[in-house]
């Protein structure tokens, strides 16, 4: 009888470890990226200023499954980078923390950071999201979460959002911070957020708006000098006052068998919070992207095309630049690399001024990929033959012109030029990919404007080379 009775608790107990197994899980995905990039001159000039590095970058994103659409999200970075906090980059090769580097026997340690940590309960009808949160929006022209093999940037928020699901229709409201200083109430930035979008996998169509706002006590307006003269157009500016800028995005998509399009725009205004000298500085600048495909269908040749343009003027109390998201990328140099003698793209309001390590001044010969799209207007032109089921050959001829010349400048012209981008790409498996690009850039005239006694800048022709590989999993 006793042996009968334990053998009914054992029997329950399995029972109950085996339901309480069931009701918690562990979810992994992740990816592997590494890269060498080196590009010739991009000084336009001499001294060259050459770049030549390497990365080597791993993310994992654990997902645990508490209960049924109960999930805790998150994303751990490996070797992130030390010299950009912010980015999914990667650790530069040979970048060495040992305590002796000349006669240490390693490289030391690289940093793990995360990057992401959520809650999402999913429901019939809706999904919540509460905590650090990766944001998309259409292309990624304005916010790209980075989830692309070779993305190196990324958008995240601290916010509350519920994503309400009507059909193809769905409607996401957000709140959130950008910055909190510390525990106290008012000292920070603060964003609000309403996304409507409506999507139709079948009819392959999409349509979309996003509006924001988003607050910040003066207090927490950590501008950087650079940042403070790209926004005055040269001039002293100072923080005197409150930031509040509106942004309204849209997108919009339609594919046939035979074409495809994509539009997207956005729209920046309001209040920076910097003052040069007694007046206000206002923040009235926009973009807008285009991509259109005509797929391959039965042959082994398919075409795209990019056109877009981004704001760029700038006056002593009015900042009309936008910049592109780093992540989307036009050319392999042209706007992705920093180029030239001066920031002819009136980007400096978004690119980092140094090195988060060390402290040294960031520019063209010894920055990553952080330039964006901005003060220009460009056509892209694509075409693909696909040699095989394993290999892809894409050639991209690049056009570009500034939308407004630097201030000062005396006979200065709008050219940027034409670059040509050659690319390999070789497929061996699923979720793997090894990409080896080269890129001829013939600079334009505009790379010579300057103001004063820094006029008569360079632009003699370089070239840069890429290779690069990534599995995901």
């Amino acid at each position: 009888m006793l042996k009968a009775h334990f053998l009914k608790v054992l029997g329950l107990s399995i029972a109950l470890s085996s339901t309480a197994a069931h009701a918690m899980s562990l979810d992994w995905s992740g990816g592997y990226r590494a890269e060498w990039t080196e590009v010739d001159k991009p000084s336009l000039t001499t001294p060259t200023e050459r770049k030549a590095y390497g990365l080597n970058y791993l993310y994992l994103t654990p997902k645990i499954i508490a209960a049924d659409g109960v999930n805790i999200i998150s994303r751990v970075d490996i070797f992130n980078s030390s010299i950009y906090p912010g980015s999914q980059l990667g650790t530069i090769w040979g970048m060495n923390t040992s305590d002796n580097q000349t006669t240490s026997g390693n490289q030391g340690p690289a940093s793990v950071t995360a990057s992401q940590l959520y809650l999402n309960v999913n429901q019939e009808f809706g999904s919540l999201m509460v905590g650090r949160v990766p944001f998309d929006f259409g292309m990624g022209m304005m916010y790209s979460a980075g989830k692309g093999q070779f993305d190196h940037w990324y958008n995240t928020r601290d916010m509350a959002a519920y994503k309400i699901i009507v059909g193809d229709w769905f409607l996401m409201p957000m709140l959130g911070r950008i910055v909190a200083n510390d525990f106290g109430q008012g000292n920070n930035q603060t964003f609000w957020g309403a996304q409507l979008q409506y999507e139709n996998i079948e009819a392959k169509s999409v349509i979309g708006v996003y509006v924001e706002q988003k607050k910040g006590a003066r207090t927490t307006l950590n501008y950087t000098a650079d940042q403070l003269a790209a926004y005055t157009g040269g001039g002293t500016g100072t923080v005197g006052g409150d930031m509040s800028i509106n942004t309204t995005s849209f997108i919009l998509g339609r594919a046939w068998d035979s074409f495809g399009y994509k539009i997207e725009g956005a729209f920046q205004s309001g209040e920076t919070g910097i003052k040069n000298g007694s007046e206000n500085v206002a923040l009235d600048g926009y973009g807008l992207a285009a991509e259109f495909y005509f797929p391959a269908k039965e042959s082994k040749w398919d075409w795209s095309f990019k056109t877009g343009m981004a704001t760029g003027d700038t006056a002593a109390t009015n900042f009309s630049g936008f910049a592109f998201n780093k992540n989307y990328d036009v050319a392999m140099l042209m706007f992705n690399h920093r180029l030239g003698g001066a920031d002819f793209f009136n980007t400096n309001v978004v690119k980092p001024v140094a090195s988060a390590s060390s402290g040294a001044t960031l520019g063209v010969g010894n920055s990553a990929d952080d330039e964006s799209v901005g003060n220009a207007f460009y056509l892209a032109p694509s075409v693909n033959y696909t040699i095989n089921e394993r290999f892809n050959l894409r050639n991209t001829v690049v056009y570009a012109q500034l939308m407004n010349t630097l201030q000062n400048s005396v006979d200065a012209k709008k050219d940027l030029g034409l670059e040509w981008d050659i690319e390999l790409v070789y497929k061996p498996i699923e979720r793997v990919q090894w990409v080896n690009q080269l890129g001829l850039l013939f600079p334009g005239e505009a790379w010579k404007n300057g103001t004063g006694a820094g006029g008569n800048k360079g632009n003699d022709f370089t070239f840069g080379f890429v290779s690069k590989a990534a599995i995901s999993f």
